[in-house]
């Protein structure tokens, strides 16, 4: 099983690095040139999406807390399709923009921009991390290394999949890593009703609140899909894709098809969860879904699952990696020289994926999901409100950076004084769409020296002089 999961690691490795040859000039990098087909958006888009945490994470909180763990892959299947539905638009135009920190600047300014761009960063960072968390949790318990190799293993393959071949690296692994993550959620699908009637055993798991979706409160789960959905729309890797395809038809069947692809992998690593607990209530919740790959699955199809796994997490990885070098490149640094652009890029990669080993070998045993909902909280309270307001009503906003700070703030406020985390996200929105509400009052307001009265006084006060 371990030898077939790292011929496969090996050879997606491989395929990372001579993706650079797709690279035909520096924008190529960050953006293929010419736009993407149907299925090379697919893959990108679900080397993307789809990572440890809506499988190797999905599976640990269908253990620890049951069918609400379907939650995240509700949300990224309704995120798929409304990456279309709210950015769609934009490939009709000549000048098709690359960032979400872009759009900002040129609508909010310089100030705007930078602090969109640092909060994003922040964001996108924090789920990195999470991704490798899940590998490393995957990889932990087949090699013979310690943490800090098997974190340091994870870090290189994340670089070889980017580091070289940037978009086109991404969408070689996302679509390799595709094929394998269907085929193998099918596969332990079929096994599972077929060899263990998961369906009727499951029956005998009554464990309070494991049946219901609603487990920790209506408003406090619907966060969980309502933050997977803002957090994507709000992300710039999942932007930038949007942005590589050919035509809006092109990025509408790429969600549709996209939307289809993940939820049986959402639903089967709910179902190893909820196995697992039904069977081995004694493992930690962590580790569920690679013990079952090892103990009920053969070698070949297990080996298969696992690297689809440890794929998923590295893609993911790679592809928020490639997102936040953008925004450095373009909207931080503002680097202009063609010819530099690549070597700061990768030296940017290099010393983002030095801090990802360091924070990762400090808290590896942190709850993987929660990295998910913290950093979509960081994605989507400073990103949405703004950058939807900037490309629908933008003449009802004016030049400021409050627009991108008023939701950040007020969800730190919410969570450093104790209440819940991933209901921080409700906040965040709520300020920044009220902020919005307030500006707009005031613009729409008359101003004292063009009014009425205004006038009245002063013509009065001219006559009285004459």
């Amino acid at each position: 099983m371990t030898l077939i999961t790292l011929l496969i690691i090996l050879f997606t490795v491989l395929a990372g690095y001579f993706s650079r040859y797709f690279i035909k000039s520096t924008e190529d990098f960050f953006i293929p040139s010419n736009g993407m087909g149907v299925f090379s958006l697919t893959g990108m888009l679900m080397g993307a999406i789809i990572g440890g945490a809506s499988t190797v994470g999905t599976s640990q909180m269908a253990y620890e807390r049951g069918v609400g763990a379907i939650w995240f892959t509700f949300g990224l299947v309704v995120a798929s399709i409304s990456l279309n539905i709210v950015y769609g638009h934009l490939l009709d135009k000549d000048k098709k923009p690359l960032t979400l920190t872009g759009i900002i600047g040129d609508h909010y300014g310089d100030r705007a921009r930078l602090a969109a761009s640092v909060i994003l960063i922040l964001g996108m960072f924090i789920h990195i991390n999470g991704q490798v968390i899940a590998s490393v949790s995957v990889l932990y318990n087949m090699l013979p290394f310690n943490v800090s190799i098997t974190v340091f293993l994870t870090v290189v393959v994340i670089m070889f999949y980017v580091i070289f071949g940037g978009f086109w690296g991404s969408t070689v692994v996302g679509s390799i890593k595709t094929i394998l993550l269907y085929l193998s959620a099918i596969i332990i699908g079929v096994v599972l009703i077929s060899r263990y009637d998961i369906i009727y055993s499951l029956g005998e798991l009554k464990i309070y609140g494991f049946w219901n979706p609603f487990s920790k409160g209506f408003f406090k789960d619907l966060s969980l899909p309502l933050s997977t959905v803002l957090g994507v729309l709000s992300t710039q890797i999942y932007f930038q894709t949007s942005m590589a395809a050919k035509d809006r038809k092109t990025l509408r069947r790429t969600g549709y098809l996209t939307a289809f692809l993940i939820m049986p992998v959402g639903i089967v690593s709910v179902l190893i969860g909820l196995f697992m607990k039904l069977n081995h209530p004694e493992i930690i919740a962590r580790d569920s879904f690679m013990l079952f790959t090892q103990w009920y699955l053969s070698p070949v199809i297990g080996g298969v699952a696992i690297a689809a796994v440890v794929i998923s997490s590295v893609a993911t990885a790679a592809g928020l990696m490639l997102g936040i070098t953008t925004i450095l490149i373009k909207d931080v640094f503002k680097v202009k020289k063609n010819q530099t652009i690549l070597k700061i890029t990768r030296l940017t990669i290099l010393i983002l994926s030095m801090a990802v080993y360091i924070i990762v070998v400090k808290l590896n045993d942190s709850m993987i999901l929660n990295w998910g909902f913290l950093s979509m909280v960081f994605r989507a309270t400073p990103i949405l409100i703004p950058v939807g307001l900037a490309l629908y009503k933008s003449s009802e906003i004016k030049a400021s950076p409050m627009y991108i700070l008023i939701g950040p703030l007020l969800s730190l406020i919410w969570i450093v004084s104790g209440l819940d985390s991933i209901s921080s996200i409700y906040i965040g929105v709520l300020g920044a769409i009220f902020y919005h509400l307030l500006v707009k009052q005031n613009l729409k307001a008359p101003v004292y020296s063009q009014s009425k009265e205004y006038q009245f006084l002063k013509e009065k006060k001219e006559s009285n002089k004459k």
